[in-house]
């Protein structure tokens, strides 16, 4: 068992599902039951941590609002520690709806929430420094978030932390790539977990290989390209314009949620790193993890570690 920080968004999310999207057209829309569960790159990271044997501690800002307490309550007693959650100064808490679609693909309409209020002092550096990993969740997710990161992430390599760094782009970076410095937090990322249209936003370019490639001349310890369902590729720069290429399979399933599929990947990843894997011993326990996880309504899904140690058995 190890600890590791999963520092970034945290929310609540509200599950719609078995929504078409041709039924917005509709004034009302009669689903089946709703659901609520834990949402948020970091926080899904954290409850997956958790499930997979390991100490989670979660680093975000919350509100104290009746949404907030909520979502304290459920990752508790999925065994994150909420210990390093900050109290927000303006915000409710961010709330995400989940529309999910019948074939397991999602939308989601969330507020103007608390994830707008993470920034370098939401890090509890005492904290971190029990702990082995530093995962983020997710660079171009919340403005303050991405902006700090060249900071937190140097301070925790400093700390001698393995750093992690999952993407997603966010509304405010959409069509504002040439606003975006990749380079300035990945010369402190050992890890990025970009997948293929994340990376074509962070490098303009269209093919991996070349996505890969800028990535790791930005700084990047390892680039993790995901391609979904086709699996991934890990990348290290290997002399001059030589890559070191490693493909590590998805694993086939019958998928009903892919809400969180990355952010479970990410999260068995880490589990491999704080269990002294190798890197494509790690990759494939974060296949496994993400392949349980959509199997299920909502991201925190997951059963347990002995679900996804069954996976990786069928891999072998």
């Amino acid at each position: 068992m190890g600890k590791a920080v999963c520092f970034g968004i945290a929310c609540l999310d509200l599950l719609v599902p078995g929504l078409d999207p041709a039924d917005f057209s509709k004034e009302t829309i009669r689903v089946g039951d709703f659901g609520y569960s834990t949402g948020g790159d970091a926080v899904n990271e954290a409850v997956t941590l958790a499930k997979l044997g390991h100490e989670p501690i979660l680093m975000s800002v919350l509100a104290d609002d009746a949404m907030g307490r909520v979502l304290t309550d459920l990752a508790k007693a999925r065994g994150v520690d909420m210990s390093g959650v900050k109290p927000a100064r303006e915000h409710q808490t961010a709330v995400s709806i989940v529309c999910v679609h019948p074939d397991g693909e999602r939308n989601f309409i969330v507020n103007n929430g608390s994830d707008n209020e993470i920034g370098a002092d939401t890090v509890d550096w005492d904290a971190v420094s029990e702990a082995k990993v530093f995962c983020v969740g997710s660079a171009y997710g919340a403005k303050g978030l991405t902006e700090c990161l060249p900071e937190v992430l140097a301070k925790a390599k400093a700390l001698g932390l393995t750093t992690c760094v999952d993407i997603m782009i966010g509304s405010e970076y959409v069509g504002l790539e040439a606003e975006a410095d990749p380079g300035a937090f990945l010369r402190s990322a050992d890890y990025v977990f970009p997948n293929l249209s994340e990376a074509r936003y962070m490098t303009g370019e269209s093919e991996p290989d070349a996505m890969a490639a800028k990535l790791l001349a930005m700084g990047a310890g390892c680039v993790v390209l995901k391609d979904g369902e086709n699996g991934c590729c890990l990348y290290r720069a290997a002399g001059g314009a030589i890559l070191r290429k490693t493909f590590v399979p998805a694993i086939r399933c019958d998928v009903v949620d892919t809400t969180g599929a990355g952010d479970n990947f990410l999260a068995g990843f880490t589990a491999g790193l704080l269990e002294g894997l190798d890197e494509e011993g790690c990759a494939r326990l974060a296949a496994a993890t993400a392949s349980a996880s959509v199997r299920y309504l909502g991201a925190a899904g997951l059963q347990s570690r002995a679900e996804v140690d069954e996976i990786l058995a069928s891999m072998d």
